[in-house]
């Protein structure tokens, strides 16, 4: 069955009709999330997706190549996982307008999110922060 396991078959459901029907919203909240769904990555990735909702799992890190599969976002919402580390491949989601990672681990920020020329919001409320890249 590989990645689709019984357990996983719904979100993987939840996945492929996104990508079927080219959604631009993806609500992946409260899906108890160890690890980003691989299948969000495969192939093109998911080339229409502007908003990802993926807050309260249990997410670690982001995967390096969030922006070659995702590249249309323009909304990720991730606060409360338990992120330690944003890849600096973060930087190259040149439409990101809105980042969320609050309530999560974040010791250090990249400098690479000054990349993001879109940006708008972005929050990191009640995290581990020592100090943010200039």
């Amino acid at each position: 069955m590989g990645i689709c396991s019984v357990m996983a078959s719904e979100l993987c459901k939840t996945i492929s009709v996104a990508r079927l029907e080219k959604h631009k919203n993806l609500f992946l909240n409260y899906r108890n999330l160890q690890h980003f769904p691989l299948e969000l990555l495969k192939d093109e990735g998911l080339q229409y997706l502007e908003r990802l909702y993926m807050k309260r799992n249990s997410l670690t890190t982001l995967p390096e190549n969030l922006a070659q599969k995702l590249p249309n976002l323009v909304e990720l919402y991730l606060h409360s996982n338990n992120i330690v580390v944003v890849p600096e491949a973060i930087g190259s989601l040149v439409k990101l307008q809105c980042l969320d990672l609050s309530d999560n681990a974040l010791e250090i920020v990249c400098p690479e999110i000054g990349r993001l020329r879109a940006l708008r919001h972005l929050r990191l409320a009640n995290n581990q922060l020592q100090f943010l890249p200039p």
